[in-house]
């Protein structure tokens, strides 16, 4: 585990658990493909403190995680994002598409507030805020596609994410960052199972019977049915008892503390692949800067 990181790197968070930007490029798909590496999930319940602290929010607490550690930080991917677009717009232009500038390549980006990004969870409902405005209704909305704006050739437009994709590869599909998913995952698996969170799951279910919206999983409650355009008064109520009983059954204080402990094993034991992965992550954000600066005529 490396302890000196940037504040950038510190914040840093998996891209598939914590939403906040991604790249949509109309027209691209990708697919994933499965990693032979062989990985160590080989763990033992972890100790933690004897009165744990909840985080402020689920988007938090997944943020902080310890294999959060690994991969892009928010203004990694802000400034990578901006380096492969400016790339597409050079190579589109070369290619006689004079009036081209992105318009449909855009991010889904969250307009709800870091709070209510991810706030429902295994680990229980965390935001009050959120509950007695939103309820069970956070969902983030892709924006709608981007008309043409101007005209471009659509062959033009996939040679040249083509181009993109290997000047500036995203590592979304690279062995580090399968590697990394698959350790979130087992990390998840290890800590639902582990009994200080099965019974702090109790707690929060024996809560919220006690407050009359009868629920045995926190997800499941927030899954629906809550398929109204608006949250109604009952949402919004079973929302505010789920963040109560999660604070007084200390659902999401001992989760995120049991997480963390797992995840620090799984990071030992794969650190060599782990620390090869950052390296590739970092050599290619050097490249994102240096290739944006030059595409805004800031190169040194």
């Amino acid at each position: 585990m490396a302890s000196n990181r940037s504040l950038a790197v510190a914040q840093r968070r998996a891209r598939g658990l914590v939403a906040s930007a991604v790249l949509a490029v109309a027209g691209l798909l990708t697919t994933s493909c499965s990693s032979s590496d062989t990985i160590s999930t080989d763990v033992t319940p972890p100790a933690i403190a004897a009165s744990p602290t909840a985080p402020v929010s689920g988007y938090d607490g997944l943020s902080r995680a310890p294999l959060s550690s690994y991969g892009t930080s928010e203004h990694d991917s802000d400034l990578l994002f901006e380096a492969r677009k400016t790339l597409v717009i050079r190579c589109m232009k070369s290619r006689g598409n004079k009036t081209y500038s992105g318009q449909n390549i855009t991010r889904v980006a969250a307009n709800i507030g870091k709070e209510a990004l991810r706030p429902v969870g295994a680990w229980g409902y965390i935001g009050r805020a959120t509950a007695k405005t939103k309820g069970f209704h956070t969902a983030i909305v892709a924006p709608g596609r981007a008309g043409d704006g101007s005209r471009y050739r659509q062959k033009d437009f996939q040679a040249c994410s083509t181009e993109t994709d290997k000047e500036l590869p995203t590592l979304a599909e690279s062995d580090g960052s399968r590697l990394t998913q698959t350790l979130f995952n087992q990390s998840f698996q290890q800590t639902a199972a582990d009994k200080r969170v099965v019974d702090a799951r109790k707690r929060w279910a024996t809560c919220m019977t006690a407050a009359g919206h009868p629920a045995g999983d926190p997800e499941e409650l927030a899954a629906g049915p809550w398929d109204t355009a608006q949250p109604t008064a009952q949402e919004i109520a079973a929302a505010t008892a789920a963040e109560s009983c999660t604070a007084s059954s200390l659902l999401a204080a001992v989760y995120f503390a049991v997480l963390a402990g797992y995840q620090r094993q799984l990071i030992i034991a794969n650190s060599a692949a782990l620390n090869t992965y950052q390296q590739q992550v970092d050599k290619n954000m050097d490249k994102a800067a240096r290739l944006l600066a030059e595409g805004t005529g800031n190169a040194p």
